[in-house]
């Protein structure tokens, strides 16, 4: 064995041998080692914000009613559900619970701790009211059978079902560590809890009883490595078995892929994702550069969407053509003939009717701090002045960047969404409702009606074939407003050795589970 390979074994089996409560030493060929960049904010379904690496680490010591199935993940299967059934009015949601499952510390679930930790999630968590406080009722009908009453009907609710923040808790445990449960998470899903070294690694073991059966290998181990170039380098050296993305734009910068993709001990996974990245219009500004609709569609026309994906991502991103990423299931194909086309000379007649002389219009471009974005904003100004618009880029800290954007204080702006549930309800909803366009960073489409009540319709409509029409409709509504210039959605690149087996990857949320995943 190589000395850079022996050293980063025995590395590898000292930081595990030095975690508190493991009783052997692990065997290298059952234990899958997972890099990630930054350490979990947190493992506490309850209080979940999120945040990717706790949320992947949750779904994989807990487990929720339903969840996406693989490796398609177009439909949603029974996890600790076995069956559900929604009433006509699209408001109760019945659940048949698993007969025989049991927590990680041998206590039983029933439809009790289903009750107990959605009512904790509720009462606990911020970040989940604006759909857990649809809940008006959870009832236990029997061990076996529990009721989940909406105030209103809200058919995504499923999907929301399946997230973290509604994983299945130990009600046990949670009364047995109070406050450090958080330190202590007991779930019933394929990995137990082991142990985690802050900024290090998180440690946890095969559930050998669990219902869907035993994972294929007896460790999964988190490793904390915040630099890409030594990601990479343990991956090469096989001191890890997986990059993992964790809600980057890349896990490994994209210059270094192509080098990755002629490592034969290499596998490159790409999917794509349904996050979107746009340049955005303060839609709710009557005044302005951008209040003109023939300004608007001038900045949509200057952008060489196919320059931007070649040239800055390597052909690591998709074009995005509207307000939903062409893998979104209400997808309108009409979209990809609608969305404007990179066309200079348009955009400059457009800018002469409304009267803007070429280099007449100078405005501020926010975005994002880091070497990425610098570089989108930069590729977006240089097509900008080819057009006559004069653009200042201020790469702004997170903070001060949602801050510009809740208070209006903006003409132009490159942000995003990252959707953490399969439903267009997460993008158009959140994206274009007028009554939310000053809570976050969204469009800020200013009060429309007709519009808003064409959004809520289509979210509270039970029938998913009447949705996915009323979404078709919504999308081409929408962009026929040009609330921005739909850039890009970056795909979803993991990075793992030849001898991974098994594994796949979900686009929303960007979460992987490991119980399917094995080593050869």
């Amino acid at each position: 064995m190589p000395f850079a390979r022996r050293r980063l074994a025995a590395t590898f089996a000292l930081s595990l041998l030095a975690a508190p409560a493991l009783a052997q030493t692990p065997d290298p060929a059952r234990t899958l080692v997972v890099a990630v960049p930054s350490d979990a904010a947190g493992l506490e379904p309850g209080a979940n914000r999120a945040e990717p690496i706790g949320s992947e680490v949750i779904l994989n010591v807990f487990d929720t009613l339903v969840a996406w199935t693989p490796p398609d993940f177009a439909a949603l299967e029974g996890r600790l559900a076995t069956r559900w059934t929604v009433s006509p009015d699209g408001k109760s949601f019945e659940f048949e619970l698993r007969d025989g499952v049991t927590f990680h510390d041998g206590t039983a679930f029933d439809a009790a701790a289903v009750k107990f930790s959605l009512e904790r999630t509720k009462a606990m968590n911020p970040f989940a009211q604006a759909s857990f406080n649809l809940i008006s009722d959870i009832a236990v009908v029997s061990p076996r059978v529990v009721r989940i009453v909406l105030k209103e009907p809200y058919p995504a609710f499923l999907s929301i079902l399946a997230q973290p923040q509604s994983a299945i808790v130990s009600p046990a445990a949670v009364a047995k560590h109070g406050d450090q449960f958080a330190v202590n998470p007991v779930g019933t899903g394929p990995f137990v809890f082991r142990a985690r070294q802050a900024d290090t690694n998180i440690v946890l073991e095969a559930n050998r009883t669990y219902f869907r059966g035993a994972p294929k290998v007896d460790r999964l181990v988190y490793r904390i490595i915040p630099n890409a170039s030594t990601r990479r380098l343990e991956l090469e050296n096989g001191g890890i078995d997986i990059i993992q993305q964790a809600g980057q734009l890349a896990a490994i910068p994209a210059e270094t892929i192509q080098a990755l993709r002629n490592n034969r001990n290499v596998a490159i996974i790409e999917v794509p994702s349904q996050i979107i990245r746009q340049l955005e219009f303060n839609n709710k500004k009557t005044t302005g550069p951008f209040a003109d609709l023939r300004v608007r569609r001038a900045v949509m026309h200057a952008i060489d969407y196919d320059g931007l994906l070649q040239g800055v991502f390597g052909n690591t991103a998709d074009r995005v053509y509207g307000p939903l990423t062409s893998n979104s299931w209400a997808f309108n194909p009409k979209i990809r003939e609608l969305a404007p086309k990179y066309d200079p000379a348009q955009a400059k007649r457009l800018l002469a009717e409304a009267g803007v002389r070429p280099g007449s219009l100078t405005v501020p471009l926010y975005t994002f701090q880091g070497a990425l974005w610098g570089a989108v904003a930069t590729f977006v100004q240089a097509n900008l002045a080819d057009v006559g618009i004069n653009v200042t880029i201020q790469q702004t800290e997170f903070p001060a960047l949602r801050a510009l954007h809740t208070s209006g204080n903006f003409d132009l702006a490159l942000d995003g969404r990252q959707p953490w549930y399969n439903d267009p309800d997460a993008h158009i909803t959140i994206g274009y409702l007028s009554s939310l366009a000053d809570t976050a960073m969204t469009f800020r489409f200013p009060q429309d009606e007709a519009l808003d009540a064409a959004i809520l319709k289509a979210q509270q409509t039970v029938s998913m074939d009447e949705r996915k029409a009323l979404y078709f409709k919504l999308q081409e509504d929408i962009l026929a407003r040009a609330p921005g210039a739909f850039l890009f959605s970056p795909k979803l690149i993991v990075f793992a050795r030849a001898n991974v087996r098994g594994l796949v990857i979900n686009s929303a949320p960007p979460l992987t589970e490991y119980w399917s995943v094995s080593k050869q």
